[in-house]
C-alpha cells in the first residue's frame, strides 16, 4: 500500500508483506528533503548556536590558563597575561579577551578572509586601549600588517570556511607576532629613527659593566621586591599596563590628581572597588610612603648598595650619602634607589623610548657643597635577565650599540648619554615568575665636594 503526504518533505512509505506465519511487516520508509517553504525557519541557528559555545569554552579556557600559568597580585591589583597582548589590568583584560575573540569566531563561522581583517583592525585598536598613548604608528607599522595579511591569508586558504582556520590562524598569529624580524616589526619610537642622531650629545658615549660587581645581593633583593610587590607604585602613564616602581616615584605621575571615579588610566582608583582594583596608595600619602619604603630599603640593603656603588666609582663607600639619608633627608625630591619592574608585552616587545637622564639634578650644590653636574652618572643593577634585556645607546652618527644585561652586574654611563630599555621579546604565557619580567634598580649620582651623593 503506498500513501503520498504533501508538504515540504516527501515521504513514501512501502509496506510489504512477508507473507509469514505471524504476518509481520516490514516497513521500509524512503525520504526525500526538498525546499522549506515555511517562513521564519533560519537554517543559521544550530551552526550560531555551536560557535557562541565553542567562544565561550574557549574564553573560559583561556582565563583558567591565565590563573595557572601567571596571573598575578601587584601594586593592589591583579593582572592577566592575555594571548597576544600580554600582561594586562584585570578589566581591560576582560575587555581583552571578549573582544579578541571576535575574529575567531568570525572565522569558526566561516568568514575566514573578514575574521583576518577585523583581527589587524582590533589590533590597532586594543593597543590604543590598553597601552602608553598616544602612540606613534609610523609606515613600518602599517607595512607590518600589510605583510601580516598576506601572510595569514595564505595561511588559512586551505581551511576556507573551516572552523580549523580559528585554530590555524591563533598559532600562526601567537608565534609570528612576537617573533617578527626587524624588517617588518613595528617599532613605536617616542624619537622618530632617522631623527636620532640629532639627539645625541655625546661623542663618546661611555657605557660601564662592572662585571659581578652585585652578585653577592641581586637574589636577596629580588625576594624582598616580590615579597612587598603590593607596596609597588603602579606608574598612571603606563595605563593598563603592568609598569611600576618600588621605592620613591619622583619622575612619574606627579602632574597626574587621584580620580574619584573610573578611568582607563587608573582604573577603580578611588571608588568603592579600590581595595581589590585600585593601585597603590604611594600618590596619595607620598610623604609617609616614602618615608617607610625607604627606611625598609636602608636598613635591608643600605650598606651593601652602597659598598656596590663605591666599588663602580672606586672611592670610600664613607663618602657615598645614599637614598634620603644625611643632607637629603629633608629633600623631598630624594629618594632611595628604587627599582622598576615591567611585567611583559608585546608592547615592551616593540617599544623604543631614547632619552637622556640630564633633567634629574638640577641644584648647583647640596649641603654647601658645590656640584659637578659633568660627572653626573646613571646607575643600573638588573636583578633579572630576561631573554634580550639590556639598554641601546647611540653614537653621532646613528650606530647603535646594544648591551646585554647579566644579573649580578652594574651598568653605569653619564646621564647625558643617549639611551633606550631595549625591546625584550613577549612570551605567551608567562610562567607567573619574577624571572620572566625585567626588574632593574635604577639610582643616579652626582659629585658634590668630597662626597657622592646617590639617589633615586
Amino acid at each position: 500500500m503506498f500513501r503520498r503526504r504533501t508538504g515540504s518533505t516527501v515521504t513514501s512509505n512501502v509496506s510489504i508483506d512477508s507473507g509469514s506465519v505471524d504476518d509481520t511487516n516490514v516497513n521500509v520508509r524512503f525520504y526525500k528533503v526538498t525546499k522549506n517553504k515555511r517562513k521564519g525557519t533560519s537554517y543559521a541557528s544550530p551552526s550560531t548556536q555551536s560557535v557562541l559555545i565553542s567562544s565561550l569554552v574557549t574564553l573560559f579556557i583561556s582565563f583558567l590558563r591565565s590563573y595557572f600559568d601567571g596571573i598575578t597580585a601587584a601594586g593592589n591589583e591583579t593582572w592577566y597575561p592575555v594571548p597576544l597582548i600580554g600582561y594586562v589590568r584585570s578589566e581591560l583584560a576582560l575587555v581583552c579577551f571578549v573582544v579578541g575573540s571576535i575574529p575567531f569566531l568570525l572565522v569558526a563561522r566561516g568568514w575566514t578572509y573578514i575574521g583576518i581583517l577585523s583581527l589587524l583592525g582590533i589590533a590597532v585598536w586594543i593597543p590604543q586601549l590598553v597601552m602608553p598613548g598616544p602612540i606613534p604608528m609610523p609606515a613600518q607599522a602599517y607595512n607590518c600588517y600589510g605583510i601580516i595579511t598576506i601572510f595569514l591569508a595564505l595561511v588559512v586558504a586551505p581551511f576556507w570556511k573551516k572552523p580549523q582556520a580559528a585554530v590555524v590562524l591563533f598559532l600562526v598569529i601567537s608565534i609570528a607576532m612576537p617573533n617578527l624580524p626587524d624588517m617588518v616589526k613595528p617599532l613605536f619610537s617616542s624619537i622618530e629613527i632617522e631623527d636620532i642622531p640629532d639627539e645625541v650629545i655625546n661623542f663618546r658615549p661611555d657605557i660601564l659593566e662592572d662585571v659581578g660587581t652585585a652578585a653577592l645581593e641581586t637574589g636577596p633583593l629580588l625576594r624582598f621586591v616580590w615579597e612587598n610587590r603590593n607596596d609597588w607604585v603602579k606608574v598612571s602613564h603606563g595605563r593598563a599596563l603592568g609598569y611600576f616602581v618600588f621605592g620613591k616615584n619622583f619622575n612619574h605621575d606627579l602632574d597626574f590628581e587621584p580620580v574619584d571615579q573610573y578611568s582607563i588610566r587608573s582604573g577603580f582608583r578611588l571608588t568603592s572597588y579600590r581595595e581589590t582594583w585600585g593601585e597603590s596608595d604611594y600618590r596619595l600619602h607620598f610623604p609617609e610612603k616614602r618615608r617607610e619604603v625607604s627606611q625598609m630599603f636602608r636598613e635591608r640593603f643600605g650598606s651593601s648598595l652602597a659598598n656596590i656603588y663605591a666599588r663602580v666609582l672606586d672611592i670610600n663607600p664613607d663618602t657615598i650619602v645614599l637614598g634620603d639619608t644625611g643632607v637629603l633627608a629633608n629633600m623631598e625630591q630624594m629618594g632611595f634607589p628604587a627599582v622598576k619592574i615591567v611585567f611583559p608585552s608585546l608592547f615592551w616587545h616593540w617599544f623604543n623610548n631614547p632619552h637622556t637622564d640630564s633633567y634629574l639634578y638640577l641644584m648647583d650644590e647640596i649641603g654647601g657643597e658645590k656640584c659637578d653636574k659633568s660627572r653626573q652618572r646613571t646607575f643600573l643593577i638588573p636583578l633579572t635577565e630576561p631573554p634580550g634585556a639590556g639598554l641601546y645607546y647611540w653614537f653621532k652618527n646613528g650606530t647603535r650599540v646594544d648591551v646585554d644585561y647579566k644579573v649580578g652586574n652594574v651598568y653605569s654611563f653619564e646621564v647625558s648619554v643617549l639611551h633606550a630599555i631595549r625591546p625584550f621579546p613577549y612570551f605567551e604565557w608567562s610562567r607567573g615568575s619574577m624571572m620572566d619580567s625585567r626588574v632593574t634598580i635604577q639610582a643616579f649620582g652626582i659629585p658634590c665636594g668630597d662626597h657622592w651623593y646617590i639617589t633615586h
